[in-house]
């Protein structure tokens, strides 16, 4: 069914021509070949992990490329059991910045998931067509993410701008040309055996149609992994929601999980005080944290664009200390292995 669909978006393709782009290799949540193939292999190459819970963090090109800030991150990380980094891979002129080789691997060796982000269009579209070499340049970028070791790509503003600027658009031109991309995406990293990612506004898992162009039954037929951004100071339009940081990020968590078959929902909490309410910080930094254990889902990742996570550190160690029932559980039983 998932091959079908996938052949559909191919031949009804809004944006240049995609013939390169075989259908079998296109198809979503294959699992690869090669555990088959390196089964006699006396010498087997060591199955990767991938972390079976999400704990995370998301960090700039800055704090990434230099090796010394990013061994700070990565002791803090261990101890407060975080276990997968968000990275950069572009500036702020989305030009590419590769993350050494060698950083990647520094975190992989102390059990830290390197998820490579690549940001496609800024605020969203606000026009269209969209040139090829555009969506190209966001591609390369993502697959040299993938040849200097990173295993997961994340696409964030994956996303048509958030306003009546496109008004000829219909929505499902705009699911179809998102769906388009991703069906590139997985072309172009399939032989990377590469996680494809993708970030959502938090009010799409609670509404059916969006005209930014994003629908968690769509995006589940595409991506392995799907990341509500859960902020509760973004949810202008509930006073219940921006004021209850538990009852934002559970009930997010909730019905993402509710509308898909096949992807794992790992959810963006606030890690940056704005709109606070009458809760403190720590306050709202556990909250969300426990709404994600107690949602079910596969994971968080806590935010914040300015590099400090003193405090979201603390309470992570704090919140795992107290709950042992959620604790990270030791490297050799919380992981996903693939060759």
């Amino acid at each position: 069914m998932k091959k079908l669909f996938i052949a559909l978006l191919l031949s009804a393709t809004l944006v240049a021509t995609v013939g390169y782009i075989s259908v079998n290799s296109a198809a979503v949540h294959k699992k690869s070949n090669k555990n088959t193939e390196l089964s006699n292999d006396p010498n087997p190459q060591k199955a990767y992990e991938f972390p079976d819970y999400y704990r995370g963090i998301y960090l700039t090109v800055p704090s990434a490329r230099d090796i010394e800030k990013l061994k700070v991150f990565v002791e803090q990380a261990k101890a407060a059991d975080i276990n997968v980094f968000v990275i950069d891979t572009q500036n702020l002129k989305l030009e590419e910045r590769i993350i050494p080789e060698e950083n990647i691997a520094y975190c992989i060796e102390n059990g830290i998931h390197p998820v490579a982000r690549v940001v496609l269009f800024p605020d969203g579209l606000s026009y269209f067509p969209v040139e090829e070499s555009l969506i190209e340049e966001r591609l390369t970028t993502a697959e040299n993410a993938c040849i200097n070791g990173f295993r997961e790509i994340q696409f964030d503003y994956i996303r048509f701008n958030d306003s009546n600027q496109l008004k000829n658009l219909t929505l499902e031109d705009r699911y179809k040309f998102i769906g388009e991309i991703l069906v590139k995406a997985r072309a172009r990293l399939e032989k990377y055996d590469a996680r494809i990612a993708v970030d959502i506004f938090g009010r799409v898992p609670l509404n059916q149609n969006d005209i930014i162009g994003q629908k968690m039954e769509h995006l589940d037929e595409l991506v392995d992994i799907i990341c509500p951004m859960a902020y509760p100071s973004h949810y202008t339009w509930s006073k219940k929601m921006l004021d209850d940081p538990y009852y934002t990020v559970y009930t997010t968590s909730v019905k993402a999980a509710e509308r898909v078959k096949n992807a794992k929902i790992v959810t963006y909490i606030q890690a940056f005080r704005m709109r606070l309410g009458s809760s403190t910080y720590e306050h709202y930094l556990r909250e969300q944290i426990r709404a994600v254990h107690d949602s079910g889902v596969k994971g968080y990742i806590m935010w914040n664009a300015r590099q400090d996570y003193e405090l979201p550190f603390k309470i992570a160690k704090e919140y795992y200390r107290n709950n042992s029932k959620t604790a990270a559980k030791k490297p050799e039983d919380s992981k996903e292995k693939s060759i």
